[in-house]
Parts: structure tokens; C-alpha cells; sequence
């Protein structure tokens, strides 16, 4: 005869088990779940460890049967304690995480190991707990501990040995124009180029060998100016488009962003460090508009949001454009992208980031 246990369950346990088969808090008490519920049915041992839901050997599924009958349903979960120890042990997790990525940061030279770059095994030699443990099982240990081979990306870090004191001095200023917005403007000021040809981007286009084309003209690649104020209180945009942007648009430029403002007691330029910013003529413009200019710390670009402006009008006006055979026809598109944000944008400031979401 087909094996059966005797099992009963009161009204509290079959609806735990229920929810367990629904919506277990740990994986394996589904199966375990399944076993009992089961069992208690009056189904034979034999199909029960064969059951799809279930998939055990009958010496498993004894030992289920045995544990919930002495302990009910804390005898399905898995003690503390028990089970196969992690490699990493007797290191807690959060230890082995931070040796790994202490390793991580540093070369692999400093171990003796003449590459630039970490492998498995170089991971395996350098942590002593790791000695021994197989390339696969290297990489189930750092999966486990959060960490994977991931494509680097180029970075720059501002040699400037100033930069945090100027960007304080910036966030001060932030500060104040957020406080008094009626006395005092904050403005990221830069310049950009664009040119008749369109810049080539991603676009939706029929699958197979054709590609979305930008289409090109015959004439020359003539280039255009733009610098701009981004206001990093209320998002107005100023600007000013030129064939060439130098000393001479700059001023004119500054006396426009006086003009802009009339009633500010001070006015904030936030700019990079190209020299022609920092001509006599220009820095004399400057003071005659009362303006105070705050430098960026070298090679710091990713500090100024009038960045993201730039590559918001690429996305919607720059890449693929259909201009390139009338450049005049290119700039009023580029002029009417800017004039959207003549009196001000909150959506402008939380694309740039100076407005949360």
C-alpha cells in the first residue's frame, strides 16, 4: 500500500499555508507548503514528492512531515544557522562587501599582479578568504555581495585647487539669489556652436540595412555663436546669437543682461574660464553693467546647467535638422527654441536640475 501520513491541520494553519503557497516569504515554503496541504488531502507520499509543485525525493519530504508534526508550521522554515556558510565567512556580508570594493579601488599592480585590471582570479589571489574558490564561484560571491564587471566611462576630475572654494562661493550666491529674488540674480552664463550641416543623432527609422539620414547641403559648414543667461531662480534665458561670439559680443551681451534686469542690486555671472572672458575690455564691461563674475573651477563643465539648455536644443532643433540649404531658416528655429524661455520656465529649471521634481 501506497504510504499516507496522517495529517491534520486546524483553520489557522490551512490558511497560512494558503498564503504561503500565494505569496510565500521565502521561496522554498511554497513547495513546503504545497507538501503539507498535500498530504493532508490524502495524497500518497510517492505523488505528492512527484507533484510538479512539489519536485522532492520521499526522504526530503519525511523530514518535512516529521518537523511539522513537532513543531507545526515553524518546523517548514529554515532555523538560523543552518545551511551551507558563505565563503565569505566568518566575514559578515556588509565586511566582505567592504574589503572587495577597498580591493576594487586599488591596482592590481600594488599585489603583485602585472595588470591594470581586476580578474576573477587576480579577486581570488589578493582576498584569503577567496583563495581556493573556483572562477564561477568567485563570481557568485561578488554577485552576492553587489558588485559585477561593468563597462568604465571616461572621467575628469577638476585639477583646479581652488574648486572648493569657488563653487561655495557659488552655492552662497545660490543661496542669497533664492532668498532675495527681487535684489539679486543668479545667472549661468556659456557659449555654444552649431553648424548649417546637421549633427547626425538616434532616430526612428524601418528596420533592416537603411539608416535615418542627416541630410547634407552643398554649401559651406558655416558656423553660429550662441551665448545665453540661464536665471537659476525663476529659468528666463537670455542671449545672443552672432556669427562670431568674442570680446565685442560679449559686451554687448552684458549690457543686454543689465538691460534684462534693471531693478536687481546685484547681478551674479556664473561663467567657465575661457580667456576671452577675462579681457581688460570685457572684465571693464562687466563692472560698467554691474556685474559680479563667479568662476567655475577648471574643467568643472558638469557645474554649469546652461549645459543641459545646450543639449536640450540639440535633441529638438540641432540633430537631423532639414535646414542645411537655408541657414537663415536654421537660426529662426534656433532663436524660436530659445524665445520659449524668455519670461522664465519651471520646466527648464527641473530639466537642468536647479528645480526638484
Amino acid at each position: 500500500m501506497p504510504k499516507r501520513y496522517h495529517i491534520e491541520l486546524s483553520d489557522e494553519e490551512r490558511d497560512q499555508l494558503n498564503r504561503w503557497v500565494k505569496n510565500p516569504p521565502r521561496p522554498y515554503l511554497r513547495k513546503r507548503a504545497w507538501a503539507i496541504l498535500l498530504l493532508a488531502a490524502g495524497e500518497p507520499a510517492y505523488r505528492v514528492a512527484r507533484d510538479r509543485r512539489v519536485r522532492t525525493d520521499r526522504s526530503t519530504l519525511a523530514v518535512w512531515v516529521k518537523r511539522f508534526q513537532s513543531e507545526r508550521l515553524a518546523g517548514l522554515r529554515i532555523k538560523p544557522g543552518r545551511g551551507r556558510k558563505p565563503v565569505y565567512a566568518p566575514h559578515s556580508a556588509a565586511e566582505a562587501r567592504s574589503q572587495v570594493e577597498t580591493l576594487l579601488h586599488r591596482s592590481p599592480r600594488e599585489f603583485g599582479i602585472d595588470r591594470t585590471r581586476w580578474r576573477l582570479q587576480d579577486v581570488g589571489r589578493a582576498l584569503a578568504w577567496l583563495r581556493g574558490t573556483s572562477e564561477p564561484g568567485i563570481y557568485k560571491v561578488l554577485k552576492r555581495l553587489g558588485f559585477s564587471r561593468k563597462q568604465a566611462l571616461h572621467f575628469v576630475v577638476s585639477p583646479d585647487p581652488a574648486y572648493r572654494a569657488k563653487w561655495e562661493a557659488i552655492l552662497a550666491a545660490f543661496k542669497e539669489a533664492c532668498e532675495q529674488p527681487d535684489q539679486v540674480v543668479l545667472l549661468f552664463v556659456d557659449e555654444l556652436t552649431y553648424y548649417r550641416q546637421p549633427s547626425k543623432a538616434p532616430a526612428y527609422h524601418a528596420r533592416g540595412a537603411d539608416q535615418p539620414h542627416a541630410d547634407q547641403s552643398a554649401q559651406a559648414n558655416t558656423q553660429t555663436r550662441i551665448v545665453a543667461a540661464l536665471n537659476a531662480y525663476t529659468g528666463r534665458v537670455v542671449y545672443l546669437q552672432r556669427s562670431k561670439i568674442g570680446q565685442e559680443a560679449l559686451v554687448e551681451f552684458f549690457a543686454q543682461v543689465r538691460a534684462a534686469y534693471p531693478d536687481a542690486a546685484k547681478i551674479y555671472i556664473v561663467e567657465d574660464n575661457w580667456p576671452t572672458h577675462k579681457l581688460p575690455a570685457v572684465q571693464e564691461a562687466m563692472r560698467t553693467a554691474r556685474l559680479t563674475p563667479l568662476f567655475l573651477p577648471t574643467y568643472a563643465s558638469w557645474l554649469n546647467p546652461i549645459e543641459k539648455l545646450w543639449r536640450w536644443l540639440k535633441q529638438d532643433v540641432l540633430h537631423l535638422h532639414q535646414w542645411a540649404a537655408d541657414l537663415d531658416k536654421l537660426r529662426e528655429a534656433v532663436k524660436q527654441f530659445l524665445d520659449r524661455f524668455a519670461d522664465g520656465s519651471e520646466s527648464l529649471l527641473r530639466y537642468v536640475g536647479l528645480l526638484p521634481e
